[in-house]
């Protein structure tokens, strides 16, 4: 889930996560020449998603690049090698593609996951009770719509994934976007997020957890080499650079852990059957 860069929820600036995973989609590139090649992205007209907002769907530069990503991940699915980085990107455009997931930008983000935004964000429009968790309705103010469309670059809550894409956003970053978040809505990361939901307050070791494991993802879709060791290094790099007061301190072992969990992938089988409000 990550905010201010594509950590849409969270604490790590743009610069920081976009560097380290620029860096790691360097390298993988210089095994992959045609990688960053958009015109041999596949089928990109017929790449399907689900919009959030179907009254104000994404458009021009964002659908273009949107579904540029997905062309990305359909030539991953179909050419990787490397069976965890074929299996994430096929699981994650099969969830996009079929609607599990829906994608939508920031600006058309209306009630709970609105509100959401507005209490990471700390403003006062959201100073009260929660609207339903079925709310598609709340605004909160103007100023909370300067606030999220300047400072968010993307947001998840349930099923629903939010983008600020603009001409600068890298495709190949996006797409490792989809899978880290993708495997955060399998697991419905949120509700292991807080130890209160409504007032946001994180719960560092399960916090950790979450991202640790979508970091994990990210790794092994953007490189083609990559091994259980070395994307257990790029993601405890990416996770203590969030500063959760944890106790979790075995990367190996716990990277073995999730790995071997059902959960690793977004697969059909053991995607939530629902995504209305979290049962603590």
């Amino acid at each position: 889930m990550r905010k201010s860069g594509w950590l849409l929820k969270h604490r790590m600036s743009k610069a920081s996560w976009a560097a380290a995973l620029g860096a790691l989609l360097l390298a993988a590139c210089s095994a992959e020449p045609d990688s960053n090649d958009s015109t041999s992205d596949e089928d990109l007209g017929g790449r399907r998603y689900v919009d959030v907002n179907a009254d104000e769907p994404m458009a021009g530069v964002a659908k273009t690049k949107m579904q540029s990503a997905l062309g990305r991940l359909a030539r991953v699915a179909k050419e990787s090698q490397n069976e965890p980085r074929r299996a994430l990107a096929a699981e994650t455009l099969a969830r996009i593609d079929g609607g599990d997931v829906r994608l939508g930008s920031i600006q058309a983000a209306r009630g709970i996951d609105r509100w959401h935004m507005c209490k990471d964000e700390v403003h006062p429009a959201c100073t009260g009770p929660a609207p339903a968790s079925d709310d598609r309705t709340w605004l909160g103010d103007v100023d909370l719509a300067k606030r999220i469309e300047e400072g968010l670059a993307g947001y998840q809550w349930g099923n629903r994934i939010y983008f600020s894409i603009t001409k600068e956003t890298d495709v190949d970053e996006l797409a490792a976007t989809l899978v880290h978040e993708v495997v955060h809505v399998r697991n419905r990361s949120e509700c292991s997020y807080y130890s209160n939901v409504d007032a946001h307050v994180v719960d560092a070791n399960p916090a950790y957890i979450e991202e640790y494991r979508s970091f994990l993802t990210d790794c092994f879709y953007a490189d083609e080499a990559a091994t259980a060791a070395t994307c257990s290094v790029y993601a405890k790099e990416q996770v203590d650079g969030y500063g959760f007061a944890t106790t979790v301190d075995d990367s190996a072992a716990l990277t073995a852990r999730l790995m071997s969990e059902a959960s690793f992938y977004p697969r059909r089988d053991g995607w939530p059957t629902a995504f209305g409000a979290c049962s603590l």
